[in-house]
C-alpha cells in the first residue's frame, strides 16, 4: 500500500513538472511572438539655407568671412570653421525652419511611443544639425551619442569634383554637438573620396552600411539621419528591391521632402517597408518679398 502510494506520488510530481515546463515554454513562445519587430527608421534632414536662399553667401558674409543674418530664417549666428567660411558653401547649415521640422519629427517619434538605441549622422552638417535637434526634442540627446558615418553621405559624383569639407567629430563635438568620439566609421572619408562611384556603386555602398550597422547593434532599433535619396538606396536591397536607375532616382527619390522618415522593420529573416510611423510634415512656401513695392 505504502509502495502504490509513493509511485502514485512520483508520478504526480512527474506529471506537475512537465505541466511547469509547458507552461514555461508557454509564456516564452508568447513572449517572443508578442515581441515588437526590429525596426530600422531613416530621415532627411530638414531644410538647407543654400536651397533657401541660392545667394546665401554673398548675403551673409563680408570679404573676411564674418556671418551676418540676413533673413530671419537664417542661423542666428555661424561659427567660423578652421577651413574658411568657403566650407559652408558646400556644407550648408540648416535654416531655423530646418531645425523646427526635425524638432517636430522628434515630438511625433516621442508621442508615437517609438525607440532607438543607436542614431548615425551623415557627416554633413545640416546632418548632424537635424540628428541634434530631433534627440533634442525626443529627450535623449544626453542619452544617444550620434555616431558620424560618412558612408551615409549622398551620391557625391552626381552633385560635384569632390567630397566637401566637413567638420570633423571632434570639431562638432566642441561645438556642443554628442557625437561619439569612439566611433570607427564603417566607410572612412578617405575610402569614400577615393574616386567617383557609378549608381551602382552608391547603392552597393548604401546597402554595406545597413548591414554593417544593423548587425553591430544586435537586435537593438536604428535610426539613419541622411539624405532624400538614403530612404531608398539603404533599404532596397534589405526589403528584397532593386535599384531604381539614375533617372529614377533623381525623379522620385529626390523629392522625399524635408525631415522624411520611413520606417523598416525586421519579420523573422526578412525586412519590410512599413512607411512613415506618424503624420508627415507638410507647410507652404514663405518666398522673400521685395517691401518697395508698397512704397
Amino acid at each position: 500500500m505504502n509502495c502504490e502510494f509513493t509511485n502514485n506520488k512520483s508520478s504526480l510530481h512527474h506529471v506537475l513538472a512537465s505541466v511547469e515546463e509547458l507552461a514555461t515554454l508557454g509564456k516564452l513562445w508568447r513572449s517572443q511572438s508578442d515581441q515588437e519587430p526590429r525596426k530600422l527608421y531613416i530621415m532627411r534632414h530638414g531644410e538647407r539655407v543654400d536651397l533657401a536662399f541660392s545667394d546665401w553667401m554673398s548675403q551673409s558674409f563680408d570679404k573676411n568671412g564674418n556671418y551676418c543674418q540676413s533673413d530671419l530664417n537664417m542661423p542666428d549666428n555661424l561659427p567660423k570653421r578652421s577651413q574658411g567660411y568657403s566650407a559652408y558653401a558646400e556644407d550648408t547649415p540648416l535654416t531655423k525652419i530646418g531645425i523646427f521640422q526635425a524638432q517636430l519629427t522628434g515630438e511625433a517619434f516621442k508621442k508615437a511611443q517609438l525607440d532607438v538605441s543607436h542614431v548615425y549622422s551623415s557627416p554633413s552638417l545640416r546632418c548632424i544639425q537635424t540628428c541634434d535637434a530631433f534627440l533634442k526634442s525626443w529627450g535623449k540627446n544626453n542619452e544617444i551619442k550620434i555616431k558620424v558615418e560618412p558612408g551615409l553621405y549622398e551620391w557625391w559624383a552626381l552633385f560635384g569634383e569632390r567630397l566637401p569639407d566637413w567638420l570633423t567629430p571632434e570639431d562638432l563635438a566642441v561645438w556642443g554637438y554628442n557625437v561619439d568620439l569612439e566611433y570607427k566609421p564603417i566607410i572612412s572619408v578617405e575610402e569614400l573620396g577615393s574616386k567617383k562611384e557609378s549608381a551602382t556603386e552608391y547603392y552597393s555602398r548604401s546597402f554595406r552600411v545597413s548591414t554593417e550597422a544593423l548587425k553591430a547593434h544586435g537586435n537593438d532599433n536604428v535610426l539613419f539621419v541622411a539624405h532624400a535619396a538614403t530612404l531608398e538606396v539603404c533599404t532596397w536591397k534589405l526589403t528584397g528591391e532593386k535599384p531604381r536607375i539614375p533617372d529614377d532616382t533623381t525623379r522620385d527619390v529626390l523629392a522625399i521632402p524635408y525631415c522624411g522618415f520611413i520606417e523598416v522593420r525586421q519579420i523573422g529573416d526578412k525586412w519590410e517597408k512599413n512607411g512613415r510611423p506618424f503624420l508627415q510634415l507638410s507647410h507652404t512656401a514663405n518666398a522673400t518679398f521685395d517691401y518697395n513695392r508698397l512704397s
